[in-house]
């Protein structure tokens, strides 16, 4: 690990120089605009953005390096979700399959009225043919757990699975439109929607 250590060292501090880049960029040619200006130093709002774009450049390059590796789609999307599950459990967030009851947003789905309750499992080990499955919409860009995803408000549609199938290290479904999305990328099964007088 010597070597990929020395690397990932040098990656770092490189990171860490275009960190500061970015934020003296921001500071000189648009933060100097901003009506909060005078109190960014309390709200670290260019440490913040910083960041956030660095994260969102090195995950497009992981993204366009994969495509150049001439692996397809649906696998880099599947290889991301394996990338964010890994991380998650680095900082021991829990992943296992769980049911939930949640009030659907209409904007999440307008399908699902947000008079009732949609009971869900989570985090699904397996899926089975006929399964109503719940999938990030075509709109959603970011890469997500379906948990999270689900209760931070994301919009998704819903899908009746078609067939399963394994294919080199993943699991992957097809839908009522013959798309193929990883199993990983599933945000939940649908098992019922009750109304809230009848909720658990």
């Amino acid at each position: 690990m010597g070597k990929l250590q020395e690397r990932l060292d040098e990656f770092q501090r490189q990171t860490g120089t275009v960190y500061q880049d970015i934020m003296n960029i921001l500071e000189d040619k648009y933060c100097w605009k901003c009506p909060m200006h005078s109190t960014s130093k309390n709200s670290r709002c260019r440490e913040i953005h910083a960041g956030k774009v660095i994260s969102e450049v090195i995950d497009k390059a992981i993204t366009v390096k994969l495509n150049e590796n001439g692996v397809n789609p649906v696998e880099i999307e599947a290889l991301q979700m394996r990338i964010l599950k890994k991380k998650i459990k680095k900082q021991d967030g829990e992943q296992g399959e769980k049911i939930i009851v949640l009030n659907i947003d209409a904007k999440q789905n307008p399908n699902l009225s947000s008079h009732n309750q949609s009971i869900i499992k989570i985090n699904p080990r397996k899926v089975l043919k006929g399964d109503t499955i719940l999938i990030p919409d075509k709109t959603v860009e970011s890469t997500i757990l379906g948990a999270y995803a689900l209760v931070a408000g994301f919009p998704f549609q819903k899908a009746v699975v078609k067939k399963i199938f394994h294919e080199g290290n993943f699991w992957y479904v097809e839908i009522d439109d013959n798309q193929i999305v990883p199993l990983e990328s599933v945000f939940g099964v649908l098992l019922k929607v009750t109304g809230k007088e009848n909720s658990l």
